[in-house]
């Protein structure tokens, strides 16, 4: 395989992958044929097979990545921006090591061409008005639940899209920067240097923030800074991998954050998922030529903090306990969520 025919197929790849809104690309290889998969609206499709060197590929998609070319035992993470005549998009990219040889997964994230605001993420106008006034908070922590491909990272950048214009310093720790913010200082995080979450943390935090954005709270030394940030005068904003309100909390306890100090320090989490609808378009001119396609539609509770929450969620009830105590507060109150 030729350098040159590589790069075309690449472009083609990634082009194609933009053009159809996939949230993702599989390359790999299976009896030195290469394969290509995309994923769009979470089902995962095979688009290219073709008796070529995928190796030859992958090694072209890690040179673009700053990965280790000559690598392939270990698992590998890596991101590069494409930039074509018809696209913009940050990838991240992950390989591992398997019996067949190197798999790779594109994660894309393209860029927007106009900014979004809170409504245009999916939220409803209340739940818009509430995240708004969150924002406009000077300490605490606001945390976006949801799980993996849920647009979480969406929602972070729109809100600190938001918070610039509401004029207040932001300063991000990223792992990758996978969108530029306009008079927002961003960091990428490079474990091998030494950059990690919770040093890029604690050099924020002598920057003069009003709100620190950490792309994701991944270790106890990490949730320990932000949290003590969130308490003493900053707005923090981080992602995690939840699937609620209670989640959310459970991952920070589990990272060994003391429980009543977490409920402390939250005004709010997020919680978002991906709903598959139905909708019928028109292909033609003629009415009764119609199809129905599938749409990704975000969904979103938004639980602000309350005394009442925060007594349920510091108790030493069980995490299942406090789910189902949650629901009758709920029931009866109608308030707290929207």
């Amino acid at each position: 395989m030729e350098a040159l025919s590589v790069g075309l197929i690449l472009q083609q790849v990634l082009n194609d992958a933009l053009d159809e809104e996939c949230s993702d690309v599989h390359i790999f290889t299976v009896e030195e044929e290469l394969v290509v998969q995309y994923r769009r609206s979470g089902r995962l499709a095979q688009v290219l097979r073709v008796p070529l060197q995928g190796p030859t590929l992958i090694r072209k998609i890690k040179a673009l990545a700053r990965m280790d070319v000559a690598e392939s035992r270990v698992p590998q993470d890596g991101a590069f921006y494409w930039l074509s005549e018809s696209h913009e998009s940050a990838v991240r990219v992950a390989s591992l090591p398997t019996v067949d040889g190197e798999a790779m997964v594109l994660r894309l994230f393209p860029k927007r061409r106009t900014q979004l605001d809170l409504s245009g993420l999916g939220l409803t106008p209340n739940q818009a008005r509430t995240v708004t006034n969150l924002l406009r908070k000077e300490t605490g922590l606001l945390l976006v639940a949801g799980p993996t491909s849920s647009g979480k990272t969406t929602t972070l950048y729109t809100m600190m899209e938001q918070l610039v214009r509401l004029g207040r310093r932001v300063v991000s720790i990223e792992d990758p920067v996978e969108q530029v913010v306009e008079n927002c200082h961003q960091m990428q995080v490079r474990e091998k240097i030494g950059v990690t979450f919770d040093v890029g943390l604690r050099a924020a935090l002598r920057q003069d923030p009003d709100v620190i954005m950490v792309g994701e709270i991944r270790d106890t030394t990490t949730a320990q800074t932000a949290l003590r940030a969130s308490l003493t005068g900053h707005l923090v904003l981080s992602t995690t991998h939840a699937k609620d309100l209670v989640g959310a909390v459970a991952r920070l306890v589990d990272l060994g954050l003391d429980r009543a100090l977490v409920t402390e320090a939250l005004t709010a989490v997020v919680v978002q998922h991906i709903e598959l609808r139905k909708t019928t378009v028109d292909v033609s001119d003629m009415p009764e030529a119609q199809t129905q396609r599938s749409e990704k539609v975000a969904v979103f509770s938004v639980h602000e903090m309350t005394s009442e929450l925060g007594s349920m969620l510091a108790s030493d009830l069980s995490w299942p306990a406090v789910r189902q105590q949650l629901r009758r507060f709920y029931k009866v109150h109608h308030h707290g969520v929207s």
